[in-house]
C-alpha cells in the first residue's frame, strides 16, 4: 500500500492523508480521518495492533469519500490549493515527534569517491572515509547523524535552499526507513520514502570535521518524498535510484545505482544500523523516526564542477513504487544579523 501526506487549503483542516489507489487518491481524511501517518499510527490504534491493521479501518472508513488524480497532486506547486506535503511528519504542534537521521558511506563506490575528493582538497591522504566502511563492513559502528530541525526537510516540488557559502552543494540519494514504536515498547519499521540529502560536499571535502555545517543550514537542507510505501509491500534488498541535474531544461548531470540490503557494507544490514541508532537514542511514545540510508551515487567535481546553482532542477527516481522526487534549487536569503556584532 502506497500513501502520501497533502495540503488542501480549501478545507476546513488543510492537512490530509491519502491512500494510492492506481492513479487516483483516495481522500483519507475527510469526514473525520486521519490528517497523517502520524495520527493513523498513534491516533487509529495503529501502536495497539499494529500500522497495517490501523491502515485497513481508516480506508474502510474512507470508502465513500472523494477522490483526487494522482497526476495532478504530484505537477502542483506550492501555491496551489492541493499540493503534496512531506509523505512523513509530526503534528503540527509538535514537528519535532518526527526525528531525522542519516547514515554516511554505507556503500562502496561512495566511500572510495568521498576518500579521493577529500585527498583532492587538501593534498594529503585523509582516509577517514575508507576508513570508516572498513569498520563498519566488519561489525563497527556506522557514521550517524541528524539533519536536527525537521522543518527544514521538505516535500516534493519544494526548494532546498542554497547557502551563500556554499562551496560545492551536490544532491544525494537516498532511500529512507521508517519507524514508530507500538504500545509494547518495540520499534517497528512502518514504512520506506526516497530522499535527496542535499550537502555542501566543498566544505565537507576539506575537513570532515565540518560535516555537521555541510549537512545543516536554514530553509531547506533535504528533502522527501514523493510517496510512503508501507513495509509488507516494499522490497528493500535491491533498490534501483537514480539522480538527473536539470539547468536551464538541459540535463548537465545524471547517474542511477543500487541501494538496498543487498548493497549496505555491514554485517546484517539495516538491523546492524538500527541497533546502533536506537540503543543510543530509544524512540519515545509519540515518536516518529526517518533514516536515510546513504547514497550509491556520488557527483564528484569531475561530473559537476561547480555544484548545484540556485535554478536547478534535482529529479531522484526511486524503485518500488516510491516514484519520482522533485526539488529546485534556490539561495538562502541573507540577512544583516551579524551588523551589531561587526561594528
Amino acid at each position: 500500500m502506497r500513501l502520501l501526506q497533502f495540503v488542501d487549503r480549501t478545507a476546513t483542516g488543510p492537512r490530509h492523508l491519502g491512500l494510492v489507489d492506481a492513479d487516483e487518491i483516495l481522500d483519507l481524511t475527510q469526514n473525520g480521518g486521519p490528517t497523517s501517518i502520524h495520527e493513523l499510527y498513534y491516533g487509529l490504534g495503529g501502536d495497539q495492533d499494529g500500522f497495517e491493521a490501523a491502515l485497513q479501518r481508516a480506508i474502510d472508513a474512507a470508502s465513500g469519500n472523494r477522490r483526487l488524480g494522482l497526476a495532478d497532486l504530484l505537477a502542483a506547486s506550492q501555491t496551489d490549493d492541493l499540493h503534496l506535503d512531506v509523505p512523513v511528519s509530526g503534528p503540527d504542534e509538535n514537528p519535532h515527534a518526527l526525528r531525522v537521521w542519516l547514515a554516511g558511506v554505507t556503500h562502496e563506490d561512495s566511500a572510495k569517491l568521498r576518500e579521493i575528493e577529500a585527498k583532492q582538497a587538501t593534498g594529503d591522504a585523509v582516509n577517514v572515509y575508507e576508513a570508516k566502511y572498513r569498520e563498519c563492513a566488519a561489525g563497527g559502528r556506522p557514521e550517524l547523524f541528524s539533519k536536527g530541525e525537521p522543518e527544514t526537510v521538505v516535500g516534493h516540488n519544494r526548494a532546498i535552499t542554497r547557502p551563500a557559502d556554499t562551496e560545492r552543494l551536490v544532491p544525494e540519494t537516498e532511500l529512507i526507513s521508517v519507524y514508530a514504536l507500538n504500545a509494547a515498547g518495540q520499534v517497528e519499521r512502518i514504512g520506506y520514502t526516497g530522499g535527496n540529502d542535499a550537502t555542501d560536499n566543498g566544505i565537507e571535502a576539506t575537513n570532515p570535521l565540518n560535516l555537521p555545517q555541510a549537512k545543516n543550514w536554514s530553509g531547506a537542507c533535504a528533502s522527501m518524498g514523493p510517496l510512503f510505501v508501507a513495509a509488507s509491500a516494499y522490497d528493500d534488498a535491491d533498490v534501483t535510484v537514480s539522480c538527473e541535474i536539470l539547468r536551464d531544461g538541459q540535463r548537465v548531470g545524471f547517474k542511477e545505482g543500487k541501494t538496498g540490503q543487498a548493497n549496505l557494507n555491514m554485517p546484517d544490514g539495516l538491523l546492524h544500523m538500527e541497533r546502533m541508532l536506537f540503543r543510543r537514542l530509544p524512540l519515545e511514545p509519540g515518536q516518529l523516526q526517518v533514516l536515510y540510508w546513504a547514497t550509491p551515487i556520488v557527483f564528484a567535481e569531475s561530473d559537476l564542477a561547480d555544484g548545484l546553482q540556485a535554478g536547478d532542477l534535482v529529479r531522484m527516481t526511486f524503485s518500488g513504487g516510491i516514484g519520482t522526487l522533485d526539488n529546485t534549487i534556490v539561495s538562502l536569503p541573507q540577512t544583516d544579523q551579524l551588523r551589531l556584532l561587526e561594528g
